[in-house]
């Protein structure tokens, strides 16, 4: 994930919370964004009319004048691994944090969607190999 995410995710009284997961990001030397695995969390509202930034920032300079200690709807950061993850925060419950890292872990961004499409599209699942091909991958009989 490079740009935020909105998206809601359920609570357990059956409603949803909706949610900003905004990644931290780390450039390399050619200037190229990877994902740190460190995501904050933002209260949304969706329907409010809002829409993200996607573009990259104009200005390298940081533009953060709310801190995130003092900002209302911060809800705490998640850090993820290949093998854990460790929430900050005190406002998601347990519930929540698992849902909301099951999001991230599984998430895929409109391109990659498109092009495991185009891939379904070229050789779809139901399809049957020649009879003539090997059975056993690696297997010449």
């Amino acid at each position: 994930m490079i740009n935020p995410v909105q998206t809601h995710i359920p609570l357990a009284d059956g409603t949803d919370r909706y949610v900003i997961i905004e990644p931290a990001l780390h450039k390399d030397a050619q200037g190229k964004l990877h994902p740190t695995g460190l995501f904050k969390i933002y209260k949304d509202a969706f329907g409010d009319e809002t829409h993200l930034f996607t573009e990259p920032a104009e200005s390298e300079a940081q533009a953060d004048d709310l801190p995130d200690d003092r900002n209302p709807d911060y809800l705490g950061k998640i850090n993820l691994s290949a093998t854990e993850w460790k929430y900050e925060g005190s406002l998601l419950s347990y519930y929540e944090q698992v849902a909301l890292v099951e999001f991230i872990s599984n998430y895929r961004s409109p391109e990659e969607q498109q092009k495991q499409q185009a891939l379904q599209d070229d050789f779809p699942e139901n399809a049957n190999p020649p009879e003539d091909l090997p059975l056993n991958p690696g297997s010449l009989s």
